[in-house]
């Protein structure tokens, strides 16, 4: 297999017309110059220098290997300084994974707002319901929620997905509000998959829903048509929320919230991913939101 070993010697003895002189330019001894270009001539069984006492000349094999060298050269160089843009400033592509478990369009509004900052940079933006299924190596980051299991991956924590207790009006006039979690029995639930309905300091009420998916914008959808009361994210229900069509339970008690972590493996950052988590800190700014929030959210995204 061909390899690069002597050929940036042999073109600095062309360029600067002496091994010596090649040598002062890339730090190494003569000797060291004219050992690498003598076993480069071995290696391609072609003489490329005819040495004299007073000077050097290429072959015509030499000629033509310094011609095609040194493009590649060139080129090498142009493909490091594409390379080198992307620890210095957001350029190529940005894979993300998203949660679509209560909804990925708030954070895709944000990922395009980003996007909108950074021109340069080409999203994937791909969903997913169960966090056993990512392949955190398949992704630049990964949105993820609550708390993290130990691992070799890198965090940051960027807000909260926080839930509130949200019904149509039309359910809360039929049922009212439960005025503590343990009430919610009484309640129609809506609920995901595990009939678990949580808040925070680990408060949690097992309940027999009548509607249960592991969507958050099916169970939304349920919301909306009166059929029961939910613990859903309000970054989802902003809209109803803002436009009356869903109410929300202002109780301290009411209130989930689960840390917003953005991970990433370890190593050198690209630019585009530095950009992205700064970014996601910068605008959520680790903010607790309550249903007060909805219409600014709304009107934001």
């Amino acid at each position: 297999m061909s390899n690069w070993r002597g050929i940036e010697e042999f073109l600095a003895v062309v360029r600067h017309g002496s091994f010596t002189a090649a040598g002062e330019k890339l730090g190494v001894s003569k000797s060291f110059v004219s050992k690498t270009v003598q076993e480069l001539e071995q290696r391609l069984g072609v003489q490329l220098l005819v040495r004299t006492t007073r000077r050097l000349s290429l072959t015509g094999a030499g000629k033509s290997f310094y011609a095609e060298c040194s493009e590649l050269q060139d080129r090498l160089e142009q493909v490091e300084r594409r390379v080198a843009r992307y620890s210095s400033e957001p350029v190529g592509r940005l894979r993300v994974g998203l949660s679509d478990i209560f909804g990925s369009d708030f954070m895709s509004m944000m990922l395009a707002e980003f996007s909108r900052e950074n021109p340069a940079v080409v999203i994937e933006a791909i969903a997913y319901l169960d966090e056993n299924e990512i392949s955190q190596e398949q992704y630049d980051v990964v949105i993820r929620y609550g708390n993290l299991p130990s691992s070799s991956l890198r965090a940051r924590m960027f807000g909260y997905l926080s839930y509130c207790l949200c019904a149509s009006p039309d359910y809360v006039e039929r049922k009212g509000w439960p005025s503590k979690p343990a009430d919610l029995r009484n309640h129609d639930c809506l609920t995901d998959l595990t009939a678990t309905m949580r808040f925070n300091d680990d408060v949690e009420v097992k309940v027999s829903p009548r509607w249960r998916s592991n969507s958050g914008i099916s169970l939304r959808s349920a919301v909306r048509q009166g059929i029961g009361i939910a613990s859903l994210p309000i970054s989802i229900m902003r809209q109803g929320l803002a436009d009356g069509t869903v109410l929300a339970l202002e109780e301290d008690w009411a209130y989930f919230d689960r840390e917003c972590w953005v991970v990433y493996s370890p190593g050198i950052m690209a630019a585009s991913t530095r950009a992205f988590i700064d970014f996601l800190v910068r605008y959520v700014n680790r903010e607790k939101v309550r249903p007060s929030l909805a219409a600014k959210l709304a009107a934001r995204y």
